[in-house]
């Protein structure tokens, strides 16, 4: 069950304003076209590996924070930069998640952007108060409604499509994308869901006791994570051409079967754009103060009320601005993070082994 747990957090981590929505795959994987499709099928096993390894890594070091990780792996220099880039990155998201959470209330109600994004930071502050535990909980909480209802929504989407592959290519590669071919942008990607998520993702380590539980939970939330690409992705690829042009175009396509399903999604959408606001402002925050402690609620309601301010830039613009600036500098940070991981793991698995093995003194 804790195991579950950890999954769906990772899960929740990850499906943000972008993800849940669409907008993300939009711009990064369905313009590709079929290329598009074979750069989602990588990302599963891209998100598999770094779940077991990020999260492995946060148990490892007992982490409440990524700076608990990097004070142990990296030279002090590489700290400040890295932990300075980790930080800009954890604002610059919650920002484009509460622009996120703007836009999915408007569209579905026709609500001024600016409650949406009140709303939003206004449950980020209050859940916030909390414990780390039942932080962690709430963020993990609402993945797998949104999961079963994705997955109704893309099987229905695919059943009733017409599979002309050549026309639906074509539609797809009319689409505008921040990168430049397919596998770059695969990689880019991962790397900027993985690099926003891999502060909290350490905290999901951190707070669990059992090794084996924390990576099998983040193996597995990794691995849900790359299913729901290719199947959003997929339903994309055929629907491009109704849904393309709305900010959130998941919610379109919701609109599209049945009204009431439009409605359920957009709410489960913006609690899962919420989830993803209060991982990177919570995992922001607790960068500066521990979140036991007295002042913590005072920077987190300062942190939340300054990525409202900078939320109204347009969601869309956002994405394709934060997301790829993100993404290439997250190549190095990920890249560190597995070294670090496969030296520390040989250096505990060496000593486990040549304690096993030593005789005990009489």
């Amino acid at each position: 069950m804790r195991q579950f747990k950890i999954a769906m957090a990772f899960t929740g981590i990850i499906i943000g304003a972008g993800f849940a929505s669409g907008q993300e795959m939009l711009q990064y994987f369905t313009s590709f076209g079929i290329w598009g499709i074979v750069g989602t099928i990588a990302s599963v096993f891209i998100f598999g590996f770094f779940g077991f390894v990020i999260v492995d890594m946060g148990h490892f070091f007992k982490a409440y924070s990524h700076r608990d990780v990097l004070s142990n792996v990296v030279s002090p220099v590489v700290h400040r930069i890295i932990d300075l880039f980790l930080l800009l990155t954890l604002f610059g998201i919650g920002v484009v998640m509460v622009a996120g959470a703007g836009s999915n209330l408007n569209q579905q109600f026709g609500w001024p952007v600016w409650l949406g994004n009140l709303i939003c930071v206004i449950l980020v502050f209050l859940v916030g108060m909390m414990n780390t535990e039942k932080v962690v909980g709430a963020i993990g909480a609402i993945a797998p409604f949104l999961i079963a209802l994705v997955v109704i929504i893309s099987f229905r989407s695919l059943s009733t499509a017409d599979w002309d592959i050549a026309a639906l290519n074509a539609d797809a590669l009319n689409l505008t994308s921040p990168l430049p071919n397919w596998w770059i942008s695969a990689l880019n990607y991962t790397s900027v869901n993985l690099t926003t998520g891999v502060a909290t993702a350490f905290l999901l380590g951190g707070v669990e006791k059992d090794k084996k539980v924390a990576r099998r939970g983040g193996l597995i939330g990794g691995i849900v994570v790359g299913f729901l690409i290719v199947l959003i992705n997929l339903t994309l690829f055929a629907t491009s051409a109704q849904v393309a042009s709305f900010d959130l175009p998941m919610l379109q396509m919701a609109r599209l079967i049945q009204p009431w399903v439009g409605f359920i999604m957009s709410i489960l959408i913006f609690f899962e754009i919420w989830n993803t606001a209060m991982s990177v402002l919570y995992s922001f925050s607790t960068s500066f103060i521990n979140p036991n402690k007295k002042n913590f609620r005072y920077l987190l309601l300062v942190t939340s009320v300054a990525a409202l301010a900078l939320s109204f830039g347009g969601f869309t613009n956002v994405i394709g601005f934060v997301y790829p600036a993100v993404g290439y500098g997250g190549f190095v940070i990920l890249g560190t993070f597995v070294y670090s991981w496969y030296k520390f793991c040989i250096k505990q698995k060496n000593y486990e082994e040549k304690s096993s093995v030593e005789p005990t003194e009489e």
